[in-house]
């Protein structure tokens, strides 16, 4: 059976943001993983398709070594949409402060290496801004591991998708405490083709976004415009 992305044609996009394990587990990029452990790494919050294997199978791509990633409760925050698409036509994620609620999310642990190839990953100075916060409380599912006092979260640059005035957040991310509205990638991205081209067959808006940057850009200053 066809994914939602098969049928529409742009399976990164549309799968976006990946599945990915719902208890903590060791992301070995070649070989066998190790026992999970974190000492000496930066924890990272993995708000969109970080957590997922596939996607770190592509970003570490020809790199060696593992990454652990766990599972925790973030307080005060949501996971919401970006107002910029990614070069592979996917609305990806951010975060958004929103006191009580109560959102489950990824914590990937990286080493030097990992976080500065992250980094690239994710257009550090262009769509996102990398922070480092005592502000984002984690609680993590696992009692043998102690919330850490310092987290680092990719921020865009660009701000949350709006709708009437409302981020919109990622309905894959489970969130309690948030009346927000949330969509799946293949109707944000159906929302997002009517507010920002709706001349255009939703097919050819989204092949457009993979193959023009130019393009890209000028859909993402309409999505900031409401």
């Amino acid at each position: 059976m066809a994914t939602v992305g098969e049928e529409l044609g742009l399976p990164r996009a549309a799968d976006y943001p990946y599945a990915a394990p719902l208890e903590r587990f060791v992301f070995a990029a070649d070989g066998e993983p190790p026992a999970f452990a974190v000492d000496g790494r930066t924890p990272v919050l993995a708000l969109g398709s970080n957590a997922a294997p596939a996607q770190l199978r592509r970003k570490f791509a020809g790199h060696t070594g593992h990454i652990p990633v766990s599972r925790a409760v973030l307080l005060d925050h949501v996971v919401v949409y970006s107002a910029h698409f990614s070069r592979y036509g996917a609305l990806p994620a951010t975060l958004h402060r929103h006191p009580g609620a109560v959102a489950f999310v990824a914590v990937t642990w990286l080493d030097p290496e990992q976080l500065a190839r992250m980094h690239q990953t994710e257009a550090i100075g262009v769509n996102y801004d990398y922070v480092e916060s005592t502000d984002l409380r984690l609680e993590h599912d696992d009692d043998d591991m102690a919330a850490p006092a310092l987290v680092g979260a990719y921020v865009s640059r660009a701000g949350a998708l709006l709708h009437q005035g409302s981020p919109i957040r990622l309905a894959e991310v489970a969130t309690s405490g948030c009346p927000w509205p949330a969509l799946i990638q293949p109707a944000v991205m159906r929302f997002a083709h009517k507010r920002v081209a709706p001349e255009l067959a939703v097919e050819e808006f989204l092949a457009r976004l993979v193959q023009s940057e130019t393009f890209r850009r000028s859909c993402a200053e309409r999505l900031r415009l409401g």
